[in-house]
């Protein structure tokens, strides 16, 4: 069988050896045409013999006669069952091509016995000599084309049915030359003729048995390549509908991508639009009112910077499904739409309401999500959240107006903290834009030198006397006073500001520190860094400059990070770089973030600073008791020194001094204070009482 071709690129031709396949192909059915001629000729050869027969029965020896119809019969015999045997016993095409080089011994006996007639059978008679070459004739005619298919075949028979009769008129025409006899034109003639017969015969034979097969090897071929262009089409058809479905389903996907998140597979901000703009449309001709629910997580970001953002997008896809399934509980009088609208910040659609206080009952409800803690290969994470809600018409008629009113509830309920509702109040936005305003008046405070640096000293308990110092940036605004660095920090980190601050107040504090040292106080001061100033690709080269500036040696400069910014990946290799350069490194706020002690171990850490959180009740709480107390030994077994932030009683600094702890900052010896009132408590050598 001809193997089909289902490549489209591959030419519409026949390779070698489908050509091969087809060849054989064709021999094998003109091998089948030959037994098909075999069956014929042989009932033809049988009732042919009879005419004969009858013929001559009067004028020669009819047991010649007898005995060569006897032979002819025999012979044709064989040859039909043969063939027969061939055709309906399945036979292979091997078979066939051996049972055919066989069968043409029988032929040139048939031939040969056929041939006989013209040399046996003579008489005189001119109509006897008519009647015999007549029927030689018919024979040779018969078995020409009867064997047109086989070239060899024919040739044997042509050969073998002429070359008697040939050979003896030959025979007797030289005879009769050579003796004076009679006849010898006649018979030298007839002879010249059957011979030129013959071959005029075999040349037809040849040409015909050519066209036969290139005939055939042309009918094949067309049908092998009708096959293949049929099999091309469907290939090609199959690979049109193939593309269409792969253009279809890259379709959805792109507009899947487009609006939906693809880390919780929630509809995005685009498909939010779309959902508040029916809802508003739907509401307004019902005359009902909707709501706008804004829910953030409070832990992410520091999630995010402690345990990284892997953990943290495990954290906000495990919501996401708790938030899916806990739509799916609802009544069915209200109807929740859930979205993402940003990467942490769910916002839903409930519809319809009918009562204001129904939405904050059902709000509370949302809260219920977070009972259970989301567990992860290293923490038990407990988590809280904030929502703001704005309500159609009541907040705002169209989609931006409530969203932002929304968002802007949300973020008062954040600074409420742990799981808080706040319902959207137009004084709300008074505070969005005090932040506003701020923001312009944070561009130019450096520039117009609004800031100021103070310094918290650090007490050794041991020696009661200021081992160091932190600094601690101010600002005075003329415009809008003294803003509180919790206010104007994380505006600082949101709009990139903190990058020059960070360097002023770096410089600043070295040069103060470099002051303090030519008057004869050697210490070390601490000076924050902030996450973004790491990130910052100029940093190490900043830092390194500004030190040679003020010529003050890295060793007694102490860089502050707060746990959950010191551990985060892209941050521990710029650490280390610090730490190769010299400078001292602290981890503040400890025990707040979610890192893990085992991060300790990532790079030299000089100082942990114990978070005034714990602090603040040691004295009578047992569970910061324990604690502190592990904290600090586990400090001294990794050789780092221990401060605590926020010590403001005498019992607290005594309950820390009696646990091993190095160092203490708070109230309780002084708040910050400027520099020239540093210098003093530096001069005046003030202890600890």
């Amino acid at each position: 069988m001809i193997e089909n071709s289902t490549r489209p690129a591959e030419a519409l031709s026949l390779t070698p050896g489908e050509a091969k396949v087809i060849q054989k192909r064709v021999e094998f059915e003109l091998i089948k045409m030959v037994c098909k001629a075999i069956k014929l000729g042989g009932f033809t050869n049988i009732i042919a013999g009879v005419f004969v027969v009858v013929a001559l029965w009067s004028s020669f020896d009819r047991k010649n006669l007898l005995i060569w119809y006897g032979v002819l019969l025999l012979m044709n015999i064989i040859n039909m069952t043969w063939a027969y045997w061939y055709e309906y016993g399945n036979a292979t095409p091997k078979q066939l091509e051996t049972w055919l080089k066989k069968a043409r011994y029988i032929w040139v006996a048939l031939c040969l016995t056929w041939g006989s007639l013209g040399v046996f059978f003579i008489s005189g008679n001119i109509y006897y000599q008519f009647y015999i070459f007549a029927f030689l004739l018919a024979v040779l005619i018969g078995f020409t084309f009867g064997s047109v298919t086989d070239f060899i075949g024919s040739f044997v028979c042509i050969i073998s049915l002429l070359a008697p009769s040939i050979v003896y008129r030959i025979y007797l025409g030289t005879h009769s030359l050579m003796t004076m006899g009679q006849d010898a034109d006649a018979n030298l003639a007839i002879g010249i003729a059957l011979l030129i017969l013959g071959i005029f015969l075999l040349i037809a034979d040849y040409i015909g048995n050519r066209w036969i097969k290139k005939f055939f090897i042309l009918s094949f071929e067309n049908v092998a390549l009708s096959h293949k262009l049929e099999n091309m089409n469907k290939f090609l058809e199959q690979r049109v509908r193939e593309r269409t479905i792969d253009l279809e389903n890259s379709l959805k996907y792109v507009t899947f991508q487009a609006t939906h998140d693809l880390l919780t597979e929630l509809p995005n901000a685009r498909l939010l639009a779309d959902y508040m703009d029916e809802a508003i449309e739907k509401a307004s001709k019902q005359q009902y009112m909707f709501a706008v629910i804004c829910f953030t997580l409070n832990e992410i970001e520091r999630i995010n910077d402690g345990l990284g953002h892997q953990i943290g997008d495990f954290v906000i896809k495990t919501v996401a499904q708790r938030f899916q399934k806990w739509v799916s509980t609802q009544d069915a009088s209200v109807k929740y739409r859930i979205t993402l609208s940003r990467k942490d910040i769910f916002v839903l659609l409930a519809e319809p309401i009918s009562k204001v206080n129904e939405i904050e009952k059902k709000c509370e409800k949302i809260f219920s999500i977070l009972d259970e803690p989301i567990y992860t290969e290293q923490q038990v994470i407990r988590l809280t959240a904030s929502i703001g809600v704005s309500l159609f018409p009541r907040n705002g008629r169209d989609s931006k107006s409530l969203l932002m009113n929304a968002d802007a509830a949300m973020l008062r309920a954040k600074l409420q903290g742990g799981n808080s509702i706040n319902m959207y109040k137009s004084d709300i936005n008074a505070d969005i834009s005090k932040q506003l305003e701020m923001e312009i008046h944070l561009h130019n405070a450096i520039k117009n030198e609004e800031f100021t640096l103070h310094f918290q000293p650090f007490i050794d308990l041991q020696t009661g006397g200021i081992c160091g110092m932190e600094a601690l940036v101010r600002w005075e605004s003329p415009v809008l006073g003294m803003i509180s660095p919790m206010d104007f920090i994380p505006l600082a980190e949101a709009n990139g500001m903190i990058i020059p601050l960070g360097e002023w107040v770096f410089r600043t504090a070295c040069k103060h520190t470099k002051n303090w040292h030519e008057l004869g106080f050697p210490l070390k001061i601490a000076i924050n860094l902030s996450a973004k100033q790491l990130l910052n690709k100029n940093i190490v080269e900043s830092i390194r400059n500004i030190i040679k500036e003020v010529n003050l040696a890295p060793e007694h400069i102490e860089l502050e990070l707060t746990e959950s910014e010191a551990f985060r990946q892209e941050v521990i290799p710029i650490l280390k770089k610090f730490k190769a350069m010299g400078f001292g490194l602290s981890i503040d706020d400890f025990g707040t973030g979610y890192s893990g002690l085992s991060n300790l171990k990532l790079f030299e850490i000089d100082k942990l600073k114990i978070d005034q959180s714990f602090i603040r009740d040691i004295v009578t709480n047992a569970d910061s008791q324990a604690i502190v107390s592990n904290t600090i030994t586990l400090a001294k077994k990794l050789n780092i020194k221990i401060l605590a932030e926020g010590v403001e009683t005498r019992e607290q600094m005594e309950f820390l001094k009696a646990h091993g702890c190095d160092m203490i900052q708070g109230y309780y010896f002084s708040p910050p204070v400027k520099p020239e009132v540093f210098t003093e408590l530096l001069k005046n050598k003030v202890q600890l009482h």
